[in-house]
């Protein structure tokens, strides 16, 4: 703590902000049910029904009709009574797991083949079938399985010179001649040692519900938090470690 004077009798005192106790999350109400989209089993703050829908989205298909479950109405009732904040936790039956990115390959390898092989991974912090996205079809690039719901990814400005490359979250049922770009992230790079390494950006942490002597409680794994809404790194497979030589040119 840090003590200044400002002019006389006047003190300005600096708090160090490490040693304050970080307060619990305040939620005006809890509700725990099934929701179309979302994580499974973690308690999620959401501030307003928007924020709602998109953690945990709206209606769903069974058969040629259309639902709602009772978990988003009564969001949407709370909401609209002047509700600020609700704490959401989803269930479901069965087994769900998040959405992995398709194929992202390599170009070439130092002998000047070429090869197959996964640079990086991502995968969606929502879980569940609906988070799945396939295709293309047709000449505009629509995907088979993309909704308002889930997502697709691109890649753009990748510069060798610089080993970076910007990545683009897009919503799964754009096309390519008008995408939604929900995310934007970048420059990233795969050098595990620069602050732009895509893990460290992007983010890579996952949640699981764990106990301790009956206690529950949200264990995290990965290095580093999730700045992305939608998606989290799950594996980086070709890191290019210390990309620049001792004079700043890029490795071969």
């Amino acid at each position: 703590m840090a003590e200044v004077i400002v002019s006389p009798g006047v003190l300005a005192i600096e708090n160090d902000q490490s040693f304050v106790t970080q307060q619990p999350v305040q939620a005006g109400a809890a509700i725990i049910g099934p929701a179309v989209k979302g994580k499974v089993g973690i308690p999620t703050i959401v501030t307003s029904y928007t924020d709602y829908l998109n953690k945990f989205g709206a209606t769903f298909l069974s058969g040629s009709n259309t639902y709602t479950y009772f978990t988003s109405i009564a969001a949407y009732n709370y909401f609209n009574n002047g509700g600020a904040s609700l704490l959401v936790t989803r269930v479901v039956t069965g087994s769900f797991t998040a959405a992995s990115s398709s194929f992202i390959s390599a170009s070439a390898h130092s002998a000047g083949s070429p090869y197959n092989t996964d640079v990086f991974t991502l995968e969606t912090i929502s879980k569940g079938e609906i988070m799945n996205s396939t295709g293309p079809t047709g000449n505009v690039g629509t995907l088979l399985s993309g909704s308002t719901d889930n997502f697709r990814w691109q890649i753009t400005s990748a510069n060798t010179a610089s080993g970076t490359f910007y990545l683009l979250v897009r919503q799964g049922n754009d096309t390519n001649i008008s995408p939604s770009i929900l995310e934007t992230w970048g420059p990233l790079s795969l050098d595990p040692y620069s602050n732009d390494y895509i893990e460290k950006v992007i983010g890579n942490q996952v949640e699981n519900v764990a106990s301790d002597s009956g206690e529950f409680y949200i264990q995290l794994s990965g290095s580093y938090p999730n700045n992305s809404s939608y998606v989290r790194v799950k594996t980086v497979n070709q890191p290019t470690p210390n990309y620049f030589d001792n004079v700043g040119n890029p490795k071969a």
